[in-house]
């Protein structure tokens, strides 16, 4: 073990064994992360939480020669809370405790904490492992892509779960923050091309109830979260739920700033890394070759070619933001062959990521 890190590894390996983990880099960026997220002895306190809640008393055993009382233990794990590291529910008026995953987690949960050396070593990290030897590892995304709500024909049938206006429906409480992507984007002077927007993820129940606890969110009604996704759509906003049938989030997204979309824009065939039931298709016979739809693409996904607009269906993740504002309706969506159902809430969809990744390693074994 490396002295100098020391409780920095142990934490990284027990990263490791969640679903979602913190892979290794050359540079070692990682460890700077948890350096800037986690004191020593807070990096030791995390090593005892896990992808389950865990009540104060059952934490207090397993730390083993430790002089921490049961009143000291929930006093540094409520300042971890309040860090954005950990994660706290209360269940029959008890406290339980969980380590936060990364993204989407601990990295959200900065949104008051940001700070340019924080900023740097995240995006530092996303471009050298995060991406490429974790979230795209288990075939599992932890967000998914539906079509905005103009997009969507009366005659095309569509589950509720790809539908925006249907989980903001069954949704009891509802929040509004700011984008964690353009506000770090702001901080480091690379303000967004696409909108002027910030207050634009979308939270919903006990992740609405967090944020708001924290002063990052503040609750709105259902009429005006209708109106947001249209302020959303006409500002050409991909909206991204997390990968569950009963989400906690919608990020509605842009291509420059979003690090979803502009670190899955770095690899071959980038529509195979979401999930999405969906692809546009355009009638050429239709199309006037105006551009209006490639200047509205997140993904690059649509150019003109001999006066006419096509498609790459490497790219194209089916939100329809093409669809909504072409002028001669020459775009419209269609389903993807095969559909993909998402997990039925987000601690199955966690379930399912950490079975992916271990069929995967068993099968690097064999």
């Amino acid at each position: 073990m490396n002295e100098i890190n020391g409780v920095y590894d142990d934490l990284l390996d027990h990263f490791n064994k969640m679903p979602v983990g913190l892979p290794k880099t050359h540079s070692r960026v990682e460890y700077q992360l948890l350096k800037l997220l986690f004191t020593k002895e807070e990096a030791q306190l995390a090593t005892k939480l896990n992808f389950n809640p865990q009540k104060l008393k059952k934490i207090h055993r397993k730390l083993r020669n430790n002089n921490l009382t049961i009143e000291e233990l929930d006093k540094k794990l409520e300042g971890m809370y309040e860090k954005g590291t950990i994660i706290r529910v209360n269940k029959n008026a008890e406290k339980l405790f969980l380590l936060a995953p990364f993204v989407p987690g601990i990295y959200e949960f900065q949104l008051g904490r940001l700070t340019p050396e924080l900023i740097n070593s995240v995006f530092q990290y996303f471009k050298e492992a995060y991406f490429e030897k974790e979230y795209n590892v288990p075939g599992i995304p932890q967000l998914r892509t539906i079509p905005v709500e103009e997009s969507i024909p009366v005659n095309l049938s569509i589950a509720s779960y790809d539908t925006i206006r249907e989980i903001i429906n069954m949704s009891s409480e509802i929040g509004i923050m700011d984008c964690i992507c353009r506000k770090a984007h702001d901080m480091i002077d690379d303000p967004c091309k696409k909108t002027d927007l910030r207050k634009t993820c979308m939270t919903f129940g006990s992740a609405a109830k967090m944020f708001h606890e924290k002063g990052d969110a503040e609750f709105i009604s259902k009429e005006k979260a209708y109106e947001l996704i249209r302020d959303f759509e006409e500002a050409g906003l991909v909206p991204q739920p997390s990968n569950s049938q009963k989400p906690f989030v919608i990020c509605n997204c842009c291509g420059c700033c979003c690090e979803v979309l502009t670190n899955q824009k770095r690899f071959d065939n980038p529509a195979r890394l979401f999930a999405s039931n969906f692809h546009a298709i355009i009638n050429t016979e239709l199309c006037n070759g105006c551009g209006v739809c490639e200047l509205r693409c997140n993904m690059d996904a649509i150019s003109l070619n001999e006066g006419s607009s096509e498609v790459d269906r490497d790219k194209c993740i089916g939100c329809g933001l093409c669809v909504s504002t072409c002028p001669e309706n020459a775009i419209k969506l269609e389903h993807n062959m095969t559909e993909i159902i998402p997990p039925s809430n987000t601690k199955t969809t966690y379930i399912e990521i950490m079975n992916a990744k271990a069929k995967l390693t068993q099968t690097n074994k064999n």
